[in-house]
């Protein structure tokens, strides 16, 4: 009996977690085809190599952080604080989806050997992701201090996240949460 046929965004997802659980150089596009039931002659039908894919992985991933993760509700209506609250709330359940990790902070690990083309992509996530907090920041704070605390702010959730995987432990997230609150 033939596998169910995956739809793209499942196959980009399942792809994800084979990145993050195994990092660009650790994942073969042999592993990525049987973790989503393709032979290897399909899946090189579909992805040419494992810079393409990833880069297409690093897009759909963007654009659900973008929808979901990093977008903010008029402040008239809900303060900083608040928006923050529901922000981590999800990003927890993100980082912890499946395999706890931040997909693109364990790429970041291998920037050496990964493409100028997704460095920048990674790049670009980092940066909107710093945005959404400057945004929230500069509620309470002057633009200076509001964007040095948003980007310590990722800084310290990158940290925090790689010591919640190596530790199964969301205290260093809660940690992260609970310095971001005094902030707001």
């Amino acid at each position: 009996m033939r596998p169910p046929k995956l739809s793209p965004e499942q196959i980009l997802n399942i792809c994800a977690l084979q990145f993050k659980a195994h990092g660009y150089a650790g994942t073969s596009m042999d592993m990525l085809a049987k973790a989503c039931g393709l032979s290897k002659a399909a899946f090189y039908y579909y992805y040419p190599n494992k810079e393409a894919l990833l880069i297409q992985v690093l897009e759909h991933t963007h654009q659900f952080l973008n929808h979901s993760l990093f977008k903010l509700e008029d402040f008239n209506v809900i303060d900083a604080s608040t928006q923050f609250q529901v922000i981590h709330e999800k990003a927890v359940l993100f980082f912890s989806y499946e395999i706890k990790g931040c997909l693109i902070g364990i790429l970041s690990l291998e920037a050496n050997d990964i493409s100028k083309a997704v460095l920048q992509k990674i790049r670009t996530i980092f940066q909107d992701w710093q945005h959404v907090l400057y945004q929230l920041f500069k509620q309470k704070l002057n633009e200076p201090d509001a964007l040095n605390a948003a980007k310590i702010s990722v800084a310290d959730y990158e940290g925090a996240i790689l010591m919640y995987r190596l530790n199964q432990d969301i205290f260093y997230l809660d940690q992260v949460k609970k310095r971001i609150l005094q902030q707001l």
